[in-house]
């Protein structure tokens, strides 16, 4: 539906590759994510990192800026972490969320923040 968040389809293809080529080089049971660091596109974090045996979670955080028609755009990061601190924050300029998941290369998507604005 328009308004809502969404990413492309070939995301999920990129996804399909990428964890069969981990899975058949590793062993299952390493939880692997998919990292990048402030990034401005979904597509420049499609590296899969193996994560630590500390590690449990796969987290994204997304924060996006803007007023009305005009955006300065979104910010996306993503990495391996012990913990899940989920939080969603929309100043109506701004917002910020992040979500993490618990399965090998499940933050391909994660649950982007939505563009600051009315709900």
């Amino acid at each position: 539906t328009p308004g809502r968040c969404q990413e492309p389809r070939k995301m999920k293809a990129v996804l399909a590759v990428l964890l069969a080529v981990v899975l058949c080089a590793e062993q299952a049971d390493s939880l692997w994510c998919f990292t990048c660091e402030n990034q401005r596109s979904n597509w420049s974090c499609l590296k899969a990192t193996k994560c630590s045996n500390a590690d449990k979670h796969c987290l994204t955080t997304v924060g996006h800026a803007g007023i009305g028609m005009w955006t300065a755009g979104q910010r996306i990061t993503k990495k391996c972490s012990p913990t899940c601190p989920q939080f969603n924050i929309n100043l109506g300029i701004a917002s910020y969320s992040t979500t993490c998941c618990e399965s090998s290369l499940c933050n391909l998507i994660g649950k982007p923040a939505c563009k600051p604005g009315p709900q």
